[in-house]
């Protein structure tokens, strides 16, 4: 393709949008309303299953040791579980140090625990072992069951099928939305250049009488298909990003509970991820619609 004939090209695509430049306001708030709407979805599906694994994290297993164990045997023990398939972390917790977190959690009626220090302490040895996934948990905990030490092993059986529940759901849930909403959003876009391309199907018709190839009359209509498209999906990424931002900063303030809980992706980390593919997305049906949508009249 000559320079001379590039520049042409996008003069007439500026030119088109220009000239017909109510359905070009319709066609990029389209592309920006589907693009915003998906953007929002896309959001809650993301932060939804980040909150999920950060709640998978703070379930692990605990472990018991029995008595009579010399910190040797406490030692080779721990790295015995280090190495079983699927574990992220052990932590070594003492009797004092249990007390410790106990008195803690007790707060004002700390009391109550007084007398158990040092050699009256009733807690045993224990390790604190964090999973790569929750989803493995049933095959580490055959494993540690066939230990030789081990007085006691705790897990939480039901949040754990709970939230892998939760997370399927979650996953299958948030696919068939995306889905349906970009099916939707490629309708309505389609529909809406096919309006903008039939309001100059007299100049097309024009421009094949006088002998122009297909794809001269086709590259200033796939330019401004581009153009659409890339304004109109920075514009929803725009106002989504700080929006998002802002919101949740007032769910922070109004219900600070929630950070003892789980707490929400930063905007970047979803953002960063979203912005090319939501670019990708809005110029590849822009320029799908407007191709589709002249094809008609090149044919006449």
């Amino acid at each position: 393709m000559k320079p001379r004939s590039i520049k042409y090209y996008f003069r007439e695509a500026f030119s088109g949008l220009i000239k017909n430049r109510l359905m070009t306001i319709a066609s990029i708030a389209t592309v920006a309303a589907c693009v915003f709407i998906m953007a929002c979805s896309y959001c809650m599906v993301d932060n939804l299953r980040y909150m999920l694994h950060q709640m998978e994290d703070s379930i692990g297993i605990a472990v018991f040791l029995k008595g009579d164990m010399t910190g040797q045997e406490v030692e080779k023990l721990k790295e015995t579980i280090s190495a079983i398939d699927h574990v992220k972390e052990v932590k070594y917790v003492s009797p004092d140090d249990a007390l410790d977190e106990l008195k803690k959690e007790w707060g004002t009626e700390e009391g109550i625990l007084e007398g158990f220090d040092g050699e009256n302490n009733p807690l045993s040895n224990s390790f604190e072992i964090s999973l790569d996934n929750i989803e493995n948990q049933a095959d580490v905990l055959a494993k540690l069951q066939k230990l030789e030490g081990i007085d006691n092993i705790r897990h939480a059986q039901t949040e754990t099928e709970v939230l892998l529940k939760l997370n399927k759901m979650i996953k299958i849930t948030g696919v068939l939305v995306i889905a349906i909403l970009a099916a939707i959003s490629i309708v309505i876009i389609f529909n809406t250049i096919k309006i903008s391309v039939y309001t100059r199907r007299n100049e097309i018709t024009i421009m094949k009488y006088v002998g122009a190839t297909d794809w001269f009359i086709r590259w200033p209509f796939i330019i401004e298909g581009i153009l659409i498209g890339f304004v109109g999906s920075v514009i929803p990424i725009g106002i989504a990003w700080p929006l998002y931002g802002k919101s949740v900063d007032l769910i922070y303030t109004y219900i600070p509970l929630i950070r003892n809980i789980a707490t929400f992706k930063l905007g970047i980390e979803i953002f960063s991820k979203l912005f090319p593919i939501a670019l990708l997305f809005g110029i590849l049906l822009g320029v799908a619609g407007s191709v589709s949508s002249i094809r008609k009249y090149l044919k006449a």
